[in-house]
């Protein structure tokens, strides 16, 4: 078991948990506590560094199995299972794309979020004259969002 202690000072955006239990005794009050157990022989700076960069990839093993079904795609053959990941695998690519270019929100969103913020409106296209225009089932400060959205992707052009 390695418990590694970071000042706050020194390091505001240090990751782990801040002790409330003992609040009033100065040498656990401002340090960030994060706990590692594990069965590698390496020194505890050593096991720091190597798990510290993998920290985030259990969200998104989380994310891929809640949100896009990671859990569920084994097929009666390796064929059907191996489309089933390329498809997901796709998908996710897609949406992380969308997510950094689109909406570049400080807060990550996952599918399911999206899914209610985004594609979940209930709206229809109407003709109106040469244009088509498209009304949404939307408060206004949403529609304000999405419509910024939209305009963000319409100024990416594809090539043929």
């Amino acid at each position: 078991m390695i418990v590694v202690r970071q000042k706050v000072a020194q390091r505001p955006k240090a990751v782990g948990k801040q002790l409330t239990l003992f609040e009033d005794n100065f040498e656990i009050n401002g340090f960030r506590y994060t706990c590692y157990i594990t069965t590698l022989k390496f020194s505890a700076a050593d096991v720091w560094r190597l798990y510290r960069g993998r920290a985030n990839c259990e969200n998104r093993i989380k994310e891929l199995k809640y949100d896009y079904g990671l859990d569920k795609i084994n097929q009666a053959g390796f064929n059907g299972t191996e489309a089933g990941l390329l498809l997901i695998t796709i998908a996710y690519n897609f949406m992380s794309l969308f997510k950094q270019v689109i909406i570049n929100e400080k807060v990550r969103s996952r599918l399911s979020t999206l899914r209610f913020k985004l594609l979940a409106i209930p709206a229809y296209i109407e003709e109106c004259g040469d244009k088509l225009i498209m009304k949404m089932a939307l408060q206004m400060n949403r529609r304000i969002w999405i419509k910024k959205l939209w305009d963000k992707s319409n100024m990416f052009v594809f090539c043929e």
